[in-house]
């Protein structure tokens, strides 16, 4: 009987510098389009919420982050038992998913941020800007990831905070000068 053979973890694949760029485009691309064509109504609050309060943004989506992170590891240890594909299948798909979701609504966001600058404040033009700062972003080795990394956590703030309902203005804040608020 022979023992059942693993996965080798001793080596490492590296990606060409085309590989991390055509890989990071094409995840910000596809889910940007993805999430400003078939959820608008809840994708463009979210995208205000992470681009007009950053640092709770970055606390919730840090919060949010540790979550995942505790979930990934759940999935692998169900991997490792019989039967336990059964939910670690669906778990990885929750975690790379809302990884994803979430670092298309941060450079959505960022995007926003630059050309607002210019003085256009839009959704899809936003999304052009954060593809090309993504392509910026994964040709520098080493500190593109941890700018990648950032802007991921604030994309998943703003979704939470988004689902929670917090982060939005009612009608009486929008109306009332901040000297007259109670």
């Amino acid at each position: 009987m022979a023992a059942a053979q693993g996965v080798p973890t001793d080596s490492v694949v590296e990606l060409t510098l085309f590989e991390r760029v055509a890989i990071q485009t094409s995840v910000v691309t596809f889910m940007g389009v993805a999430v400003l064509a078939l959820l608008p109504h809840w994708c463009s609050p979210a995208i205000r919420t992470a681009r007009s309060s950053v640092f709770v943004s970055s606390l919730f989506g840090i919060a949010v982050a540790v979550l995942l992170a505790l979930l990934g590891a759940s999935a692998w240890v169900f991997s490792q038992i019989m039967l336990g594909w059964l939910a670690a299948y669906p778990l990885a798909l929750l975690v790379l998913g809302t990884t994803f979701i979430a670092q298309a609504i941060g450079f959505i966001a960022f995007g926003n941020a630059i050309v607002a600058r210019f003085g256009v404040d839009h959704d899809w033009v936003g999304l052009l800007v954060g593809v090309a700062l993504a392509a910026v972003l994964a040709l520098v080795p080493y500190a593109g990831a941890p700018v990648v990394l950032l802007i991921t956590i604030v994309g998943l703030g703003g979704m939470t905070r988004t689902a929670l309902g917090s982060g939005k203005r009612t009608e009486r804040e929008q109306s009332m000068p901040p000297a007259h608020r109670l």
